[in-house]
Formats: C-alpha cells, sequence, structure tokens
C-alpha cells in the first residue's frame, strides 16, 4: 500500500454559468475545485453530478453568483459549524476521504463587500483569520486556502492601509506559503503566468488568484491555463495545484 496520496486542487473563478463550463473542469481532473462566481442552481448541480461529483458546498446571497467548492472520487465536504457569513464568501470546509484536508475557500470583495466592519476595512478572508483560528490549526494533514483574492501586491502603495503583502506575511508566519510562488520561484508581484485578463485583454493582466499551503512540502506542481485555451470561458486561468502528502500523517503547527 502507498505511504502517500496524491490529491489535485483546481481552483478557477468560472465567470457564471458553470453549467455550461463543467466539462472543462472535468478536463483538469480535479480531486477538488474552489468555484468563486459559480451558481447555487439545479443546473449546476446535475452538470456538476454529470462530471462525477461526489460532494457539493455553496455559500451566496444570489443563487447565480457565489462561491462553491466541489469534491469528487467520492470524497465528501462539509462546512465547518464556526461559519460566519459575516466574512462574505469566505467559506470553511473540511474535505475528507483517504486523508483530511481543511480548505478555507475565498472570494474576497476587500472594501466593495459586505458583513463585518472589519472585512470591508480588511478584506474578508484577513480579517477572518482570528475567527477561523481553531479550524486552520486543528487536526488535519493538510490545510489550503484558497480563491480569488481579488488582491496584489502590484497595488501595495506606501499609503495603502490593508496591504496585501502584509497579509501573505500573516499567512507565513502561520504556516502557509503561496504554492504558486513556491513552486515557480517568483517574486511577488513579478508572477509570469496571470490569473485575470482583465477585460479579457491578453495585454492587461495581474496574478489575483492564489493557494495558499501547509505544510510547504506537499507541493508538488502548479499550472496555470493558456489565454488561448481559456479566454472564451472565463476573464480568469484556472490554477491546478499537486499535492501529495503522507497517507495519515498529522500536520502540527510551527512553533
Amino acid at each position: 500500500m502507498s505511504s502517500t496520496i496524491n490529491v489535485r486542487l483546481v481552483e478557477w473563478n468560472v465567470a457564471m454559468s458553470l453549467h455550461r463550463k463543467a466539462h472543462l473542469l472535468a478536463s483538469l481532473k480535479p480531486t477538488m475545485a474552489v468555484l468563486p462566481e459559480s451558481a447555487n442552481t439545479a443546473s449546476t448541480r446535475t452538470a456538476l453530478e454529470a462530471i462525477g461529483a461526489s460532494s457539493v458546498q455553496w455559500i451566496g446571497a444570489n443563487p447565480n453568483k457565489g462561491l462553491s467548492v466541489v469534491a469528487f472520487n467520492g470524497w465528501q465536504l462539509r462546512i465547518d459549524d464556526g461559519y460566519d457569513p459575516g466574512y462574505q464568501w469566505v467559506m470553511p470546509v473540511h474535505l475528507t476521504g483517504p486523508a483530511n484536508i481543511r480548505i478555507l475557500a475565498v472570494w474576497d470583495m476587500n472594501h466593495r463587500g459586505s458583513g463585518h466592519p472589519s472585512a470591508r476595512k480588511m478584506g474578508a478572508c484577513r480579517s477572518s483569520l482570528p475567527h477561523y483560528e481553531e479550524f486552520l490549526s486543528g487536526d488535519a494533514d493538510l490545510v489550503l486556502i484558497s480563491g480569488d483574492f481579488n488582491n496584489s501586491v502590484y497595488w501595495d502603495k506606501p499609503t495603502k492601509r490593508a496591504k496585501f503583502g502584509d497579509f501573505m506575511d500573516q499567512l507565513e508566519v502561520r504556516g502557509f506559503v503561496s504554492a504558486y510562488h513556491v513552486h515557480h520561484g517568483s517574486a511577488r508581484g513579478a508572477e509570469s503566468h496571470p490569473t485575470l485578463w482583465w477585460m479579457k485583454n491578453a495585454d492587461t493582466t495581474y496574478h489575483i488568484d492564489y493557494t495558499f499551503v501547509s505544510p510547504s512540502d506537499a507541493i508538488e506542481a502548479v499550472a496555470m491555463g493558456a489565454h488561448a485555451d481559456w479566454i472564451a470561458h472565463s476573464d480568469h486561468s484556472p490554477m491546478t495545484v499537486d499535492l501529495r502528502l503522507p497517507l495519515r500523517a498529522r500536520r502540527t503547527r510551527p512553533q
């Protein structure tokens, strides 16, 4: 019996109409998927079931546009009991199967969002970290924070109060690293692979989607979708993160 297990996370802002794009998600062969701007409709659920989804969780106020986490291959999802909708579109999810994985799924509106005042000032994910401390530090084989953060160090001007670089520093102190930056050896703000083609323009690009991983040695590979392959379907590129972890090993927090 293998002593390790391989899992693949796909993070993709699908830009709505997921029921028409489920086959594209299936082509990436995910174990789990974090899908901002996805719907919670009968047609969406039917399309996900058709590509082998074994469990789906969704949050949002508009059934046509929210945040989904989808599991495949028999894996099951459960929203943590500590979920607080005041941290808008930040969803703590337990993924169970051959391993125990915790995912904090994110579609962050930053100052444009609603909910707790701190979420509007600092960004929902950043302000939610103290609330989800127990969830993020609990017993698990792997912990992930993944989604569309609508942010980058590119916009960290000296006068900006909530700098994204400071947020990334906070995550590193907590034992999380950006899978993309580690795997590609990229400096923050110097990413060679965009995750957003602004206004679907191949020449106006930003890197605003991230998957943060703990422990860092679980990262095997990170791939981004090419503009030519994906622009007809979304203004965001899918991020595919391959991870390997010891079977039933237990993660410990850094001291």
